[in-house]
C-alpha cells in the first residue's frame, strides 16, 4: 500500500508513466507516480489493519487477517471497480467531461447546464 504525500490518496499500485525524452524507439524511462494526482512524491505505508473486516494485523500477516477475508476484499474491489468504470461510461459524466473540455479550450466557466443549452442546444 502506497500514500501520496502530496494529495494524502492511498493506493496499491503507482501509475507508470513512460518518459520517452524525444527518442522514437525503447528503451524509455519508466516513472511511477500517484494515480491521483500524478505526483512522484509518496512512500510505501505499512497495513496495521485488515483491509476487508478492520481487525488488528498481527506480525507476520500483510494486509488481510485470513484467506476468506483476502477473498472478500478482492471481490469488493473488483465491484467497486466495475461501479466506478460504469461511471466514467455514463452518458452524463461523458458530457460533463465535454463540457470542462469546451470551458478549457474556448476560457470560458460554462456549468453543465449552460454548456448544454448554449453549446449543444439541447441535442
Amino acid at each position: 500500500m502506497y500514500f501520496c504525500l502530496d494529495c494524502g490518496y492511498s493506493f496499491s499500485h503507482a501509475l507508470k508513466v513512460y518518459e520517452r525524452h524525444g527518442l522514437a524507439t525503447p528503451p524509455y524511462e519508466v516513472i511511477n507516480v500517484c494515480p491521483s494526482c500524478k505526483s512522484q512524491n509518496f512512500s510505501q505505508k505499512k497495513s496495521e489493519y485488515c483491509h476487508y473486516c478492520g481487525a488488528k494485523l498481527k506480525k507476520d500477516q500483510t494486509n488481510y487477517c485470513s484467506a476468506e477475508c483476502k477473498h472478500k476484499g478482492e471481490k469488493a474491489w473488483l465491484k467497486e471497480k466495475t461501479r466506478k468504470k460504469m461511471l466514467v461510461d455514463s452518458p452524463l459524466y461523458k458530457r460533463v467531461r465535454e463540457a470542462e473540455e469546451y470551458n478549457r479550450k474556448n476560457k470560458t466557466k460554462y456549468s453543465y447546464g449552460q454548456y448544454t443549452a448554449i453549446v449543444k442546444k439541447g441535442k
